[in-house]
């Protein structure tokens, strides 16, 4: 009877020491996949290697965690970021511990495009002589759509701008009207400024 009750009590006591561990998987940064025998040490003090499912136990209380196994950098963690379960370890080839970039000419992007030719998409290639060509443009689909593409655009602006001989006359009286009443206001506006002074 009494080796039944310390085994249910052993058996109640179980999940509470796992409560305190915290288990913790570590795995290559690169691959993926978990590591075996990395070297876990919590405050200085080892607690054991990972198992061969790449997993530790870590306990309940503690500031820093180190994670080391030659071949690999090693990996010092705050409490708060081992909380995430899982640690990465990156190989040491793979590893840079500082980057530094000293920049020696400052390119100044804006004056660049200053200088640079501006050419508009429809403008016709510079004559050359008949024994000269370019497969690369004549092969070209998407210069070819790009150029039908700003010719549609550039006849709708024209359009809403209304410089357009074909416009419909109703709709050119109407912004003419539309323009002679805007600058009305205007002037309107300007002699009441005018008064008040």
């Amino acid at each position: 009877m009494q080796i039944r009750l310390v085994l249910f009590l052993l058996w109640l006591l179980l999940p509470l020491s796992s409560l305190q561990a915290q288990k913790v998987l570590v795995c290559d940064g690169a691959t993926r996949f978990p590591i075996r025998d990395v070297l876990v040490s919590v405050d200085g003090k080892n607690v054991g290697l990972t198992t061969w499912q790449g997993t530790i136990n870590l306990p309940d209380s503690f500031q820093i965690a180190t994670f080391k196994k030659k071949g690999y950098a090693s990996e010092k963690l705050f409490r708060s970021e081992v909380l995430r379960d899982t640690v990465f370890l990156f190989p040491a080839e793979h590893y840079l511990d500082e980057v530094v970039v000293i920049g020696k000419q400052v390119v100044d992007g804006r004056e660049l495009l200053k200088k640079m030719p501006k050419r508009d998409i429809l403008e016709k290639k510079p004559a050359h002589s008949l024994l000269e060509f370019d497969v690369g443009l004549m092969l070209d689909k998407r210069l070819r759509r790009d150029r039908q593409h700003v010719e549609k655009l550039r006849e709708v602006f024209k359009k809403m701008d209304g410089l357009e001989d074909k416009e419909d006359p109703i709709l050119k009286a109407y912004r003419q009207t539309q323009l002679e009443l805007k600058a009305d206001s205007i002037q309107k506006k300007n002699e009441q400024k005018e008064l008040k002074k």
